[in-house]
């Protein structure tokens, strides 16, 4: 059972979630921070997010210090909801293994569509994810003159197996 100072801080916590969320869907829109609504939201947000963009930058000119914050402060709460830091971590990794398999989603449907590879979000997401289809590389060879690559695909279901047994082994050894 929550202590009542447990419950407010969770109550806290979520409430800063949300506003985060709300600071990203603004960022959505030219002008929106500009706004009275939008200068609140930031001032609101940007003392826990600059310190967060200072260890990750923005990548392919793209602000993911949100979701990184997000993801911190959602393990905070499964900590102290649950008092285990077992479970936090279990968490944080298992929301870090979600974000690489929504990229190497992407990435897979990129080379469907063949996407401008000089683009700064393609170029983004090529370079974020290649480090795990590097490993399928050998018996995968990066496709020439138009060809699938099929080295992202056997990343992706090595990840998506990864997190169902993170998930699920942790749930196991509690139940």
């Amino acid at each position: 059972m929550l202590g009542p100072i447990t419950g407010i801080l969770l109550l806290l916590i979520n409430i800063f979630i949300f506003v985060l969320i709300v600071r990203a869907i603004l960022s959505w829109f030219p002008g929106a921070m500009y706004t009275e609504a939008g200068r609140i939201v930031l001032v609101a947000t940007e003392w826990y997010l600059a310190p967060i963009r200072r260890v990750i930058p923005p990548a392919g000119g793209l602000d993911i210090s949100f979701l990184v914050g997000i993801v911190i402060l959602y393990a905070l709460s499964v900590f102290l909801g649950s008092g285990s830091i077992i479970s936090a971590l279990v968490t944080v990794i298992g929301y870090a293994l979600v974000f690489i398999i929504i990229l190497l989603l992407v990435r897979i449907f990129f080379g469907f569509f063949k996407m401008d590879p000089w683009h700064p979000i393609t170029q983004m997401v090529m370079q974020s994810t290649e480090i795990f289809a590097r490993p399928f590389r050998g018996f995968f060879p990066r496709p020439r003159h138009g060809g699938f690559d099929w080295a992202p695909v056997a990343a992706f279901v090595v990840v998506l197996v990864v997190y169902v047994l993170v998930t699920n082994v942790y749930r196991l050894g509690l139940g």
